[in-house]
């Protein structure tokens, strides 16, 4: 006879379960590859994602923040002493920012996509901590906190 330990019949169950329903099991563990894969890069990274409040909290501390959106959406409402850039010039703007020594670098774009692409390139050029306004300007907007309209920073 069979080792019949309520281990071993949990055992046998589970692979009666993944042969009948092997499409079910197969998503699963994609689905958890994916949340593994996400979790690693999260931790791995360089830059840190900060919601508005933190944001604001950085902003009033002496942090520098770079907008890199387009000229026509930045002078539609940006967030106070934002810096627009141009992604081309990123590389320049960190070195210069680096020297005067901020708490913090914080990218900003419309929803946060764009932030995220740069903010790996921004990480690798200064020791200065990096982060991103997560879901960008939109959600910045979505939590009520001001934008102004008057332009600043090189074209």
């Amino acid at each position: 006879m069979g080792d019949w330990t309520p281990g071993r019949i949990v055992q046998n169950r589970l692979i009666i379960f993944a042969s009948h329903h092997y499409l079910l099991v197969a998503a699963f563990l994609f689905i958890l590859g994916l949340i593994i894969a996400d979790e690693v890069e999260r931790r791995t990274r360089r830059f840190r994602e900060v919601n508005a409040q933190e944001a604001a909290q950085l902003i009033n501390r002496g942090a520098s923040l770079l907008d890199l959106r387009d000229r026509q959406a930045f002078e539609a409402g940006h967030i106070a002493n934002a810096v627009r850039i141009d992604a081309d010039d990123l590389t320049e703007r960190i070195a210069t920012l680096a020297k005067s020594n901020p708490p913090a670098i914080i990218l900003c774009c419309q929803h946060g996509e764009q932030s995220k692409r740069y903010a790996k390139k921004a990480a690798a050029l200064t020791t200065t901590p990096v982060a991103i306004l997560k879901n960008g300007i939109s959600q910045w907007k979505q939590e009520n906190f001001p934008l102004v309209q008057k332009t600043r920073g090189p074209a």
